[in-house]
């Protein structure tokens, strides 16, 4: 079985970079959000992002610990042309970890069935569901995007739980609204 596994090489479908529903839609994290707005900025083209998890503390600050990239359609990075994303070294881990799908805060990973390596590969997904094991060895780069995402996560989620902060839905009774980063270098 070592021998026979195939690595996952991208077929460049655009299946992962085109989105009708907004549960589909990336999900990123406050620095990866700065990050692409500044890239948005100097490709001339524009960006929406919406908070996706929020917390107050009890001073009213509320801090935004994901962000949900709002893309109708086409990613605005994606290069229809060349079938390339214009910024593929600099994507957040949502984009890097595709096929795989990682479910915050349970961490269960997930593979697209958008994706036509994956409806190519049937054979190749049975055995990683039977042994999930082999992940690393059949998605080594996106399975480390995922497992770095995972540790952000899970870090944040110490944070804010030791802080005793709470979820909170309506941004409108909030204070102050900054991003957790920002949030850990002001109070620690």
């Amino acid at each position: 079985m070592r021998g026979r596994l195939p690595r996952f090489k991208c077929l460049y479908c655009d299946h992962c970079c085109y989105f009708e529903r907004e549960y589909e839609m990336p999900t990123v994290f406050p620095w990866e959000k700065r990050l692409l707005e500044e890239l948005a900025e100097n490709l001339g083209v524009s960006l929406e992002f919406k908070p996706l998890q929020v917390y107050i503390d009890s001073e009213g600050s509320c801090i935004i610990t994901l962000y949900r990239w709002i893309i109708r359609g086409y990613c605005p990075f994606y290069d229809k042309e060349r079938h390339r994303c214009r910024i593929h070294r600099d994507k957040p881990y949502a984009c890097k970890m595709y096929p795989l799908l990682l479910e915050m805060p349970s961490g269960k990973l997930m593979l697209s069935g958008k994706c036509d390596w994956v409806a190519n590969n049937k054979k190749t997904i049975e055995q990683l569901s039977r042994n999930v094991n082999l992940i690393p060895r059949v998605f080594p780069n996106e399975f480390e995007a995922a497992k770095n995402a995972f540790i952000e996560f899970s870090s944040i989620a110490e944070y804010v739980e030791k802080k005793g902060l709470k979820p909170v839905t309506d941004l409108k009774t909030c204070a102050t609204i900054m991003d957790i980063d920002d949030y850990i270098v002001r109070y620690g």
